[in-house]
């Protein structure tokens, strides 16, 4: 394995052969003093740095909103003439075409995009790839048609056809229809993509319904449970499990799928015997992060009185085989009580954006708990859009108290003479040692003391052997977080 400028995370035990009395700790994003940034919308949609600017598209009701900002924090939505409502200009970019007949909903009243299947946006990404200016910006959105009869309908909703719609802008303004089933693979929302260039693909990850055999097993959904639950909590159970769960599909031009049967394609992510009984995937979207892929996880911790929809982290490094990470401790937490966050979250399509040393989520929170719900402990269905960041690499670290933890690594090349750390020990130390084939230290650090996201390994003067060939790191760490290394 070869240890390059691709820095190597410890979100799973990739790199490691051996570890302990060491940790594997979840440093959730922290939630920005200014959220939410926008309110009366949510991302089911995108945000994406363009033209000097923070782009945003976003569903308000049965429709594509759109706003833009300098900085992405400070919000405008601009007044456009592309759908005009009562005479006055808007930032609707389009509406299902029902929508004009619907109370309540957002509706052109005036000429505009009247989409005829759109039901809700997945988002939108610039696409360079694409010769044709006209389809510049790409948008996949949720097509729905609830009066369907024929070879197309969907295996889990009678009487629909549902699956991914395509449309494409010049400017992300203007949109038009290209294509309004491009796979029947996926059958609701929260679906995303994101473009693997190692496949030269882009990888869509959406709605199935999937309960693995030892699920079914374990919570007893066709007789008696192996796991311990009351006899209320399995009748739960058994009435309400649906079984989402995360299929996953390719396509070189976003427009011709590998498969396009609704039920066909390969699940890549299920909930299993860890989660509590009744837990649901609800959606995954993964994105290229150095040298792996990290998907944000939305899981239903689906109860009586609704349960809360969070964000956890999953790894995969062929973007096909995904482990969750550590305890499953929440990434992007709901919020407590008072929140506008309270009770689910969901998370744009498109990576998060580096601003400085800090990565940035966009995400959507809501103050209604996810039906169906008949308590008083749920507010009107009100959602917005915040953000949450964390310092570059720091999604998760390996830990240690005082009484000290080492990692032995698998055996590694280094492409680089220098060694580096993103780490925590200003208040502990970290030491590494090289150890050669036969397990002999050739070379030992300088102990690191310092908090930093770059720290370029120092080696004793003692140590004169460099890194000829495969070495393993031993690597010792006292009251310390180690959150990613590689070599230069």
């Amino acid at each position: 394995m070869i240890l390059s400028s691709k820095k190597q995370l410890f979100l799973d035990d990739h790199v490691i052969a051996a570890a302990n009395n060491v940790r594997r700790v979840i440093h959730p994003a922290r939630k920005h003093p200014s959220n939410p940034v926008l309110w009366d919308g949510h991302v089911y949609g995108s945000v994406i740095q363009d033209a000097g600017k923070y782009r945003m598209w976003y569903q308000c009701g049965r429709a594509v909103c759109y706003a833009e900002s300098e900085d992405g924090i400070r919000w405008k939505k601009p007044a456009l003439d592309v759908c005009r409502i009562e005479g006055r200009n808007t930032n609707v970019l389009l509406a299902r075409r029902e929508t004009a007949q619907q109370a309540g909903r957002v509706a052109c009243s005036e000429p505009g995009p009247l989409f005829p299947y759109f039901y809700e946006l997945f988002g939108v990404h610039k696409d360079l790839r694409d010769n044709d200016p006209a389809r510049r910006y790409k948008m996949g959105y949720l097509s729905d048609d609830r009066s369907y009869s024929g070879p197309h309908e969907d295996p889990f909703h009678k009487g629909q056809r549902r699956g991914l719609g395509v449309a494409a802008s010049p400017d992300g303004i203007h949109w038009q229809v290209v294509k309004d089933w491009a796979t029947d693979a996926i059958c609701d929302g929260g679906t995303h993509w994101m473009f693997d260039e190692g496949r030269g693909k882009y990888i869509l990850y959406g709605r199935t319904k999937y309960i693995p055999p030892e699920v079914a097993r374990a919570w007893g959904l066709n007789g008696l449970p192996t796991v311990p639950m009351s006899p209320e909590w399995h009748a739960f159970v058994k009435e309400t499990v649906w079984g989402r769960a995360v299929a996953r599909a390719e396509s070189a031009d976003f427009l011709q799928w590998d498969v396009t049967q609704g039920g066909k394609a390969p699940v890549v992510m299920a909930d299993d015997a860890q989660d509590r009984p009744g837990t649901e995937i609800y959606a995954l979207h993964v994105f290229p992060y150095e040298s792996l892929f990290i998907g944000l996880v939305k899981v239903w911790h689906r109860t009586p009185d609704g349960g809360p929809l969070d964000i956890e982290l999953a790894v995969s490094h062929d973007s096909v085989n995904f482990t969750r990470v550590g305890d499953r401790t929440a990434f992007i937490p709901v919020g407590d009580a008072g929140e506008w966050d309270r009770f689910n979250q969901s998370v744009s399509t498109n990576p998060p954006i580096a601003v400085g040393d800090e990565l940035r989520f966009y995400y959507s929170g809501r103050t209604a708990r996810h039906s169906p719900y008949r308590g008083k402990d749920t507010g009107a269905i009100g959602s917005g859009v915040g953000i949450a960041t964390i310092p570059r690499d720091r999604f998760v670290s390996l830990a240690a108290s005082f009484d000290g933890g080492q990692i032995l690594t698998k055996l590694l090349r280094l492409s680089g003479p220098r060694l580096h750390l993103n780490a925590k020990s200003d208040f502990g130390e970290i030491l590494i040692e090289v150890l050669d084939q036969a397990g002999q230290m050739v070379r030992r650090s300088k102990p690191v003391r310092t908090d930093s996201l770059d720290i370029t390994v120092d080696w004793e003067q003692s140590s004169t052997s460099g890194f000829e060939g495969p070495v393993v790191l031993r690597i010792t760490l006292k009251n310390a977080h180690l959150f990613a290394i590689w070599s230069s």
